[in-house]
């Protein structure tokens, strides 16, 4: 679900990374609403802070840096983390099981009263396990342009 992102900034990483430590904090600072995160001369983690949202399942930019000629290359993903990906997966195939045999059960001619609530509430769960999902990501594609924005903006940072 995350996408391959190569970006180049003409400042070299040391200079990279002390802006980005200036207009961000460091790593122990309090998130402030908006792009933050935290970043070193090597790598760097940015997302999108919303301070009423608590869930992990948000875009984030996680990238190595390296010197590019005059400049630093930054090489990274940007989406969901990939255990919340993996999560998802677990949680969607665990419940389908549940489905499953709420199906058979319905087919099978049992009552309602069974398989309305044993594949009625995994079904809810799965809802909203989308809800959780769809929510943490922001407005569809908002976060991820936020994201390069920022770098735009900060360290002048292009697709190469």
């Amino acid at each position: 679900m995350s996408r391959k992102i190569v970006l180049h900034s003409p400042l070299d990483p040391v200079a990279l990374a002390t802006k980005l430590r200036d207009v961000l904090g460091g790593e122990k600072a309090k998130p402030k609403k908006g792009v933050t995160g935290h970043g070193s001369e090597q790598d760097m983690m940015l997302f999108v802070y919303r301070p009423n949202i608590q869930t992990n399942m948000n875009v984030r930019l996680t990238a190595t840096m390296r010197p590019d000629g005059s400049g630093t290359r930054i090489e990274g993903k940007i989406g969901p983390a990939s255990s919340v990906t993996g999560f998802m997966i677990f949680w969607f195939g665990f419940l389908s099981i549940f489905l499953i045999v709420a199906g058979f059960a319905a087919y099978s001619g049992a009552p309602f009263e069974f398989w309305g609530m044993f594949g009625g509430i995994p079904l809810a769960m799965m809802v909203f396990g989308a809800l959780l999902f769809r929510v943490g990501r922001g407005p569809k594609g908002k976060d991820e342009k936020a994201i390069l924005d920022f770098l735009a903006r900060t360290v002048q940072a292009r697709e190469a």
